[in-house]
């Protein structure tokens, strides 16, 4: 099952990340909120926007982790670091991951002690999953489980964190894997749900990182 539809087997253009550029601000230490328009774009933009600190030599392969929500984003996001240049490997569960390539990880994993991290999917539905959205006491415990991992991955300590989410996915999509929504657009013909960001990080209260729009991000990686 692939995030989006047809767009997500799309390859992503080595000309996105052609034009020569200085390592953005937006990226230098600042946790942010970057706001995506589907799943496909978001993993095409998270590769491309390591491809920028690789370039610019900004931090070797392994300091570089991306947290995605489950198997699925880390195939699709192993895929597009390929296309961008940028070596990654899956960490299976209990696995060392390679000494020379960026970690691709489940945001469940113990802490990964990284430069970089690019937390993946923070969208209501897939962080929390859909198993820990229920009201017994296993779902509840789930989630409980959930936050805390979540937490270990935005905590202070971390030199660069990158928050990412997408706001909308066909509709379709979001009623398999269940992702919750409230209205729907028509754009081109097709339907899309209009999704939100994980409450986990509404929880982060004043800690909260600054929304950043895909363009932006995209902007300040000179990759637009």
């Amino acid at each position: 099952m692939a995030p989006e539809n047809a767009s997500a087997n799309s390859p992503v253009s080595r000309n996105d990340a052609s034009v020569a550029a200085q390592q953005p601000q937006e990226m230098r230490g600042v946790h942010a909120l970057v706001k995506w328009d589907s799943p496909a774009d978001e993993v095409r933009g998270i590769a491309a926007g390591a491809a920028v600190l690789l370039r610019d030599h900004a931090v070797l392969p392994h300091q570089i982790g991306f947290s995605v929500p489950n198997r699925t984003w880390a195939v699709q996001l192993a895929q597009a670091c390929k296309v961008m240049g940028v070596r990654a490997s899956i960490a299976e569960a209990g696995e060392v991951p390679s000494g020379s390539a960026a970690v691709i990880f489940d945001f469940r994993a113990p802490k990964r002690n990284v430069e970089w991290l690019f937390v993946v999917g923070c969208t209501e539905g897939l962080m929390p999953t859909a198993a820990a959205t229920g009201d017994d006491k296993a779902s509840r415990a789930a989630q409980e489980e959930q936050r805390a991992a979540f937490a270990r991955l935005v905590a202070g300590d971390r030199p660069h964190v990158v928050l990412s989410y997408f706001a909308q996915a066909d509709v379709a999509l979001a009623d398999q894997i269940r992702l919750p929504y409230r209205r729907t657009i028509t754009r081109d013909g097709v339907s899309l749900a209009c999704l939100t960001p994980t409450h986990f990080i509404s929880e982060m209260g004043a800690a909260r990182p600054t929304t950043v729009g895909s363009q932006r991000f995209l902007r300040d990686a000179g990759l637009n």
